[in-house]
């Protein structure tokens, strides 16, 4: 079993960036259609901040993640990077939920709206597979 988990917690890594994908490609298409004070809020210099972030930090846990595939491929996934994908990719994918969330405004958090769905989600993905706490500790001991 122990052999295994640096596999559970590259497989919570690909989850978290796949929902942070999807979350922020439903954002961007609301804030083309949605609109306040008669413009869309992607008009709004805040908004494509936001976005812009919430991107980068999809892009980078994409990136990363990617690159722990390829190893854990080839065999030389251990476990302190595992634990680093699986620690990194839940903290960002918190990050970048509670943004697009901020983004729907009071439509984020009706259940009726998938983002909604994908903020309750997200912060589970910082507990299974061992706590963000946990993977910090084995991260550090590998220091």
């Amino acid at each position: 079993m122990m052999q295994q988990l640096p596999r559970e917690r590259l497989v919570v890594a690909i989850d978290c960036v796949a929902i942070m994908e999807q979350a922020l490609a439903s954002t961007v298409e609301y804030v083309k259609q949605r609109t306040a004070f008669d413009r869309e809020l992607i008009r709004f210099q805040n908004t494509r901040m936001k976005l812009a972030e919430a991107a980068t930090e999809a892009t980078v846990a994409r990136t990363f993640v990617d690159e722990c595939i390829q190893r854990f491929d080839n065999g030389t996934l251990d476990d302190a990077t595992a634990s680093m994908a699986k620690w990194w990719a839940s903290d960002r994918l918190g990050r970048v939920v509670d943004e697009c969330v901020q983004l729907f405004g009071g439509y984020g958090y009706m259940t009726e709206y998938p983002i909604a769905r994908a903020f309750a989600d997200a912060r589970v993905q910082r507990i299974f597979g061992g706590t963000n706490e946990l993977m910090k500790e084995l991260i550090a001991r590998s220091l």
